[in-house]
């Protein structure tokens, strides 16, 4: 049975946890001589003993380091901007669990909210994303990126727009393809417009189908992600 991983600053072999996570290994009644699992934030995951625990900190010694490893291939979700950012909200953690490098809010012709209104909720989102990391012990957490527009758009070694008026083309064209670094882009309620689509095939994103059913933004996240994981890193 694994141990309780919680977020810590090592130094000289011992891991303290202070405010949120020292709160959290209090309500998870983590006691003194307790064995917990430390990520560092660094790469590193570490098992220790609690040694003490203090209204201001717990203090645990280092007993070994945990053998840790990342994805090889980095997945970058571009999202176009939906009409109610708590969509995002609840989309952080899965896209965690599912190994996304990075999220970035994507701002299209279709998108109503304004880019100061995205600003604001970047904090909150970094929080999930950071605390995503403990349940399904990734070592990082997602990158939560600003909001760009749409021309602002950047390109990797595979870009895939998954793009609902697309027929034929689907994932399955590149099984045993390889690639360290994939961007795929989803659209909002919306969708993207026929001038925003062109420019991204300019750019050199390939329309990609999830099915013959149109899906909501969060069902085709999800769908594009095992999609691509599957091709390309299971």
């Amino acid at each position: 049975m694994p141990y309780p991983r919680f977020i810590g600053k090592v130094e000289n072999e011992i891991a303290y946890l202070t405010e949120e996570e020292l709160h959290h290994a209090k309500v998870r009644r983590i006691k003194e001589g307790y064995k917990i699992e430390i990520n560092d934030l660094n790469g590193n995951i570490f098992l220790a003993q609690v040694e003490e625990i203090t209204k201001k900190y717990l203090k645990a010694k280092i007993l070994e380091k945990i053998p840790a490893q990342d994805l090889d291939t980095k997945i970058n979700l571009f999202l176009a901007v939906p009409n109610k950012l708590s969509k995002i909200d609840e989309l952080i953690e899965p896209i965690s669990q599912l190994g996304v490098f990075s999220l970035t809010p994507v701002i299209t012709k279709n998108s109503s909210l304004k880019e100061k209104d995205i600003q604001k909720k970047l904090e909150k989102w970094q929080k999930i994303a950071l605390n995503s990391i403990k349940q399904c012990e990734r070592l990082y957490p997602v990158e939560i990126n600003k909001p760009i527009k749409l021309k602002e758009i950047t390109v990797s070694e595979r870009n895939f727009l998954f793009y609902e008026r697309e027929e034929e083309n689907t994932l399955k064209n590149f099984l045993g393809d390889k690639a360290s670094e994939i961007n795929i882009l989803i659209g909002n309620e919306g969708g993207f417009t026929k001038e925003e689509v062109e420019f991204l095939i300019r750019k050199g994103y390939k329309t990609i189908s999830l099915g013959k059913f149109i899906l909501t933004m969060e069902t085709a996240v999800i769908s594009a992600i095992c999609q691509t994981s599957f091709v390309y890193i299971l």
